[in-house]
């Protein structure tokens, strides 16, 4: 299969880029620099958003930021679904990871931004921004 310079962005580093932790400033320069993610990441990122932040607005605020962002936003459809399913069963990954481990292979990136190791040791190599 053949890799494009393109990473995914997990939903962790959505997240912690609007709110205050140790990894804030990298996970905004990474999100600056672009990539893709998936629909159900930006729904994961709102969450953990909300969560700890404690604010509804402020999650949706980020959420409707990353839209406007350079980042391009996939949808999770029946492919990516089917994808995901195949690799469940190959992997330790959760089914919501599988998710984006199928998008990510599905727009051909060459790694994975994510905080998460359970992405360690697949075909497409996870970083850290």
């Amino acid at each position: 299969m053949k890799w494009l310079n393109v990473k995914f962005l997990d939903a962790n580093v959505l997240a912690y880029a609007f709110y205050s932790n140790e990894n804030t400033n990298k996970c905004q320069a990474a999100i600056k620099e672009g990539g893709i993610t998936d629909t159900f990441g930006l729904i994961e990122a709102f969450r953990v958003i909300e969560k700890e932040t404690g604010s509804r607005e402020r999650a949706q605020g980020a959420i409707k930021g990353l839209l406007k962002s350079s980042i391009e936003v996939i949808d999770v459809d029946v492919n990516a679904v089917f994808e995901a399913l195949k690799q469940v069963g190959l992997s330790r990954l959760s089914i919501f990871d599988s998710v984006h481990y199928a998008c990510a292979a599905i727009s051909h990136c060459s790694s994975i931004l994510s905080y998460d190791k359970d992405f360690d040791r697949l075909e497409i190599p996870r970083e850290e921004p």
